[in-house]
């Protein structure tokens, strides 16, 4: 992100509630959840920023098929593991579920309807600055569109539906929790979701 945060008071405020309205399970998880709050509340739009240290927040989403039985993921080429489509904020987000449906449009080519809050907030190691950023602190939502074929870019020349019962091994921290629990509320919310709207264009 630039120093220009088109996004202004809307986006801090947009992620300030997606924060509070997720869904800590657990001690360990509610830790987190308030811990990133209070870093929210003395950072500001500074913990949106890519070259924020030691840590900046991130949005992402669990791609599935509309009976939660497939998962769109992606090959990241510096890990060398497959992972949800997600990345950093950008200058003219508006929110973190529209920075999450960005995310997917510019890795997948895949729109639909997404969750207004993060059904997980993930804490782990940041692979875009290392030495200087040691945690991205990512909000994951879950979106749901139907199973179409996905458009590789440059960002992601490889990307593909997976059955979510026969995922790959090569699979980054975390990503088999996000999948079950994006099915979870899948399951159990699937009136929340609304319509991603324009996500933007691809880089």
């Amino acid at each position: 992100m630039t120093d220009t945060l088109r996004g202004g008071t809307g986006l801090l405020d947009d992620v300030g509630a997606a924060l509070r309205n997720a869904r800590p399970d657990g001690p360990d998880e509610r830790f987190e959840q308030t811990a990133w709050l209070a870093l929210l509340a003395s950072t500001g739009d500074g913990l949106l920023r890519r070259t924020q240290a030691p840590a900046h927040l991130t949005a992402s989403a669990a791609v599935l098929s509309e009976d939660g039985s497939q998962t769109c993921l992606v090959f990241h080429h510096k890990m060398r593991k497959w992972v949800q489509p997600g990345g950093h904020f950008e200058p003219d987000d508006t929110g973190g579920a529209q920075a999450a449906a960005r995310e997917v449009v510019e890795e997948t080519g895949l729109t639909g309807r997404v969750l207004g809050s993060p059904v997980l907030l993930s804490r782990h190691r940041a692979p875009c600055a290392p030495g200087v950023v040691d945690w991205h602190l990512d909000l994951q939502y879950l979106m749901v569109t139907p199973v179409v074929e996905p458009t590789p870019s440059d960002e992601s020349p490889q990307v593909r539906w997976w059955p979510v019962g026969e995922l790959p091994d090569n699979l980054a921290s975390g990503v088999p929790e996000l999948v079950r629990r994006a099915g979870q509320v899948l399951a159990t919310t699937p009136t929340a979701l609304t319509t991603s709207g324009t996500p933007g264009t691809p880089r």
